[in-house]
């Protein structure tokens, strides 16, 4: 569904979300007495429980949507990978969604896919925009082999 954030996900990230379920969560179990508002009138307009539940399940509801839409995503991805260099434009476009909205890290294959991708003729623009891109998604995927070298270590402990 398209929001004013594109039609790729929630309007909020994953940390926003789980901070907000973890807000709905001690809400729906504070005391309903305990409130700061001693106005009876502002006491009426509070939120109920029920009404916290329906809003954690319409939430719950998105975070469905938004990885059913990413599986979606990144099979397409997968899809015009293989068709390279033919689908060079889509794929292009498909990759930068998956990696922007998603939070996609390229594979190898998808490094593979960008360098082909890279060294075919295009104008100067387009070249300028295949090595941003290529240099992007390289840099994303040694920060994430960085990182997971650096989690086998620390598991693994010293000695």
């Amino acid at each position: 569904m398209p929001t004013p954030h594109g039609d790729h996900g929630l309007a909020f990230g994953m940390p926003e979300v789980r901070l907000l379920r973890r807000a709905l969560r001690i809400a729906m179990k504070a005391d309903p007495g305990s409130g700061a508002a001693a106005d009876p009138a502002a006491a009426s307009d509070a939120p109920t429980a029920s009404a916290f539940w329906l809003l954690d399940r319409a939430i719950a509801e998105a975070e469905t949507e938004r990885d059913r839409m990413r599986a979606f995503h990144l099979a397409e991805l997968d899809l015009q990978r293989r068709a390279v260099p033919g689908s060079a434009a889509t794929y292009l476009s498909a990759l930068s969604r998956a990696v922007d909205a998603y939070a996609h890290i390229p594979t190898a294959a998808d490094l593979a896919a960008l360098r082909a991708i890279a060294d075919l003729p295009c104008s100067s623009r387009e070249r300028a925009r295949r090595d941003t891109l290529l240099a992007y998604c390289t840099d994303l995927a040694d920060r994430a082999l960085d990182a997971r070298l650096a989690e086998e270590a620390r598991n693994r402990g010293p000695g």
